[in-house]
């Protein structure tokens, strides 16, 4: 009987994996249906293998929550993805981890059994497993029930790129007491899997030796089968699979540095005046979660929270463009194109592409960058890699629990010297999240009303505070830098009062403030980018395009420079229609917030 019931266990789990397959896949192919017929039904059989050569069935309560957190994890990441994705995506196929579901239950009872006679380390190795796999599981559950959507590459970099800090401000955004009641039960769930198994493990008669002897070979076997080889279902799973993909691209952009020389070896640029004259210093500060909408520089709000970039604006040195928009939703995505060639309109990779940093070194400019993001998180992002290449390079003293305000970025300028030629670039935290921790106590304008959203009342003042640290860095540069121009706009937007998601949730979160200010002397000298940076003003843009906007500043000729990108050139050919954001994948022109004016 306990055979019978061994093969019908195995068949029911043939089937039901089988309809969870094709029911969590899109545009499946028939080749592709039948294969994974196939191997859900050998996973099928090795998941009741190790209990059919036991000649017993799983009765404790240990091995029900062994199935249990299988089951899960054959079901999260596709139920996940599918979720996700079956409005946008017509074809997608995730079979690999319902299937290494089945092979980790085979695993987990082939050790359990082999280690009869050791059940207190049978209990601990199965326990720690489940551990690992809940938590992973859990962690999925939890970012789409906060992003409603499931992990993806963006998500991926965020958590890669995240650093101690923006964890510990995160967590303090919520509830004290929800937050930690939320972690306190993470923290259970999560034990809770080797505690079980110790307490509740199984009260059974030891096997007979040889018989543990093959379940101790099965269970190597199943390691081996699972974890090691190129195409170990491990590796292969949803999860997984995205975080090689991720450690690939740090490979790849590990390779950056190492080939600025090749990379720069053919590099020609030229000015277009020549002989001007020295010292000038050109500054280009990049803003962080910035949202136009939220400025009254460029939108009209019953708060002034920009009052310098509004009184700046009344001078034709300054030009503003209300259409502006970000080209991705991360700062990594964002600015590994913004800094460089790289861009959503050409097939480069960020590898073999130069940057502004490089065009600035071949004119002659000694090269600060100076930022308050942090040289953190889990590897160098493509923005650390182009940092680096500066002839200076200087991050602010980040502690645990203490993230400096951008104002300690003024003291790094006191190293520029002000009798050579400079490009300088300042990297501000801006407004990201939290908003209440990018402004010192004594620098709140407003306080939240009755009706109103906090987060949105710190983000406004948060923008206000940025606004006078771009003062300050403007009235530095123009009495001790001989400023010659001066260009800020931020990495992307947010939606304050929206919880902050790498996903598309609108386009609130590309909607960035740019502004360029060039002294009389620039103008006197570029007469021609004066006139088609003002005569742009109302053009669109995307970020991704400011390398060849600061190209058209520094008014160069190069084979690296495509003119007709820059907004500083007459030739300058994008429209509404033309652009892109979210990585390429949504146009401008289905943005109705605006006006749709570009003259």
């Amino acid at each position: 009987m306990t055979y019978l019931i061994i093969v019908l266990v195995v068949v029911a789990l043939a089937v039901v994996s089988t309809v969870l397959y094709r029911t969590v896949n899109k545009g499946l192919s028939s080749s592709s249906r039948h294969q994974q017929l196939s191997r859900l039904t050998v996973a099928s059989v090795i998941a009741m293998a190790p209990w059919a050569l036991a000649g017993r069935l799983p009765s404790a309560a240990a091995e029900y929550v062994m199935a249990g957190v299988c089951a899960l994890w054959c079901v999260t990441y596709p139920l996940l993805y599918h979720l996700s994705n079956r409005r946008s995506s017509s074809e997608y196929d995730n079979q690999m981890d319902i299937a290494l579901g089945l092979y980790s239950f085979g695993f987990l009872s082939a050790v359990e059994l082999a280690l009869g006679h050791l059940s207190v380390v049978g209990a601990v190795i199965v326990g720690v497993v489940e551990t690992v796999m809940l938590v992973l599981i859990l962690a999925q559950w939890v970012y789409y029930l906060l992003y409603k959507e499931a992990v993806n590459f963006n998500g991926m970099m965020i958590v890669q790129a995240t650093n101690i800090n923006e964890v510990g401000e995160f967590v303090k955004s919520f509830n004290p007491v929800g937050a930690t009641a939320v972690l306190l039960l993470l923290a259970v769930m999560t034990a809770a899997p080797v505690v079980f198994n110790l307490l509740c493990r199984p009260a059974v008669e030891s096997l007979p030796v040889w018989v543990e002897i093959v379940e101790g070979v099965a269970a190597i076997a199943l390691a081996w089968f699972i974890f090691a080889g190129r195409k170990a279902p491990a590796r292969r799973c949803g999860l997984v699979n995205l975080y090689c993909v991720i450690l690939d691209y740090r490979r790849r952009n590990s390779q950056y540095a190492a080939s600025t020389e090749k990379r720069t070896a053919g590099l020609e640029v030229s000015p277009v005046v020549g002989n001007e004259p020295s010292p000038r210093t050109i500054i280009m500060v990049i803003g962080e979660s910035a949202n136009r909408d939220y400025m009254s520089v460029f939108h009209p709000l019953d708060r002034e929270t920009t009052p310098w970039l509004t009184e700046l604006k009344r001078s034709d040195n300054t030009i503003l463009f209300p259409n502006a928009y970000s080209c991705a939703m991360v700062t990594v995505n964002s600015l590994e194109r913004a800094l460089t060639e790289r861009n959503q309109y050409n097939d480069k990779e960020f590898t073999d592409s130069v940057s502004i940093i490089d065009i600035a070194r071949k004119l002659g400019y000694k090269i600060h960058w100076y930022s308050n993001q942090g040289h953190l998180g889990a590897f160098d992002t493509p923005v650390t890699l182009v940092a680096d290449t500066a002839d200076v390079a200087r991050w602010t003293d980040q502690q645990l629990n203490k993230v400096p305000y951008d104002e300690a970025l003024l003291r790094f300028l006191d190293e520029v010297d002000g009798t050579r030629n400079n490009f300088v670039v300042v990297h501000l935290k801006g407004s990201h999240f939290n908003f209440a921790n990018r402004y010192p106590a004594d620098r709140t304008v407003w306080t939240p009303g009755k009706d109103e959203d906090a987060n949105v009342v710190n983000y406004l003042n948060s923008i206000h505070y940025t606004d006078d640290i771009l003062r300050r860095i403007y009235e530095y540069g123009r009495e001790r830098l001989n400023l010659d121009a001066m260009v800020y706009y931020s990495d992307h937007a947010t939606i304050p009062d929206r919880m902050r998601t790498p996903g598309f949730l609108g386009f609130g979160m590309t909607r960035i403030p740019l502004m360029v200010w060039l002294s009389d002397g620039y103008r006197q000298r570029h007469p021609e980018r004066d006139k088609a940076l003002h005569y742009n003003a109302m053009r669109y843009f995307t970020n991704d395009l400011a390398y060849e906007l600061m190209c058209g500043i520094f008014d160069i000729k190069s084979d690296n420079y495509d003119e007709t990108n820059s907004l500083a050139s007459d030739k300058y050919k994008y429209t509404r229609d033309m652009l892109l954001t979210y990585d390429g994948t949504v146009r401008i022109a289905d943005d109705t917030t605006d006006d749709g004016k570009e003259s």
